[in-house]
């Protein structure tokens, strides 16, 4: 695995070394010595898998609150998908920044997610399946998101939003909830 930061933060591209003969390929998912190699303290303790049906439908922005926000491995092992994820952390060094990245099933790349930041991700392909490794477990008290088109995120999305769940589209403006992040993408 090669782990490379997305813009200086804490968050991480990783590209699979994908083994592959005549019968298709082999490539390792998780390894925690590879992760501890590079820095990154993790622990999984839950897998989740999604299956998004159609193009161009958005999942997110979601994120765990403290004190136990969620950090998270994410590939995509159907499709594509165009993966979005922004820093939330107060007083971190790329507070407000977003990063973007597309995953897919053929690219052999994975996203480490820090705790503290928002995630989601627009299909990009019928059929996108993303799995997740999450190193922190549910709390429904402490889920908490932000609209797909918050004005404070400014999110640049690829394609035309076809699809996005009633509650992902109901999620209070980030502004009032969080004032910290507002200085920081004023």
């Amino acid at each position: 695995m090669n782990f490379t930061s997305l813009g200086g933060s804490d968050a991480k591209l990783i590209d699979l070394k994908v083994h592959g003969d005549s019968r298709g390929s082999f490539a390792r998912v998780w390894c925690t010595k590879l992760f501890d190699d590079a820095g990154i303290a993790f622990s999984p303790i839950q897998g989740n898998t999604s299956l998004t049906k159609t193009r161009g439908a958005v999942r997110g922005m979601h994120f765990q609150r403290a004190p136990h926000a969620d950090a998270k491995v994410v590939r995509c092992s159907h499709g594509r998908i165009h993966d979005v994820i922004v820093d939330l952390r107060e007083g971190s060094k790329t507070l407000g920044e977003s990063f973007h990245v597309d995953l897919g099933a053929d690219d052999g790349r994975m996203l480490f997610i820090p705790a503290g930041f928002a995630h989601g991700f627009q299909a990009l392909s019928e059929d996108a399946i993303v799995e997740y490794l999450m190193g922190e477990a549910y709390y429904p008290e402490l889920y908490d998101g932000a609209r797909y088109d918050d004005p404070l995120l400014s999110i640049k999305w690829p394609e035309p939003v076809t699809e996005i769940s009633d509650k992902d589209r109901a999620w209070p403006d980030l502004e009032a909830r969080m004032p910290w992040l507002q200085r920081s993408v004023a």
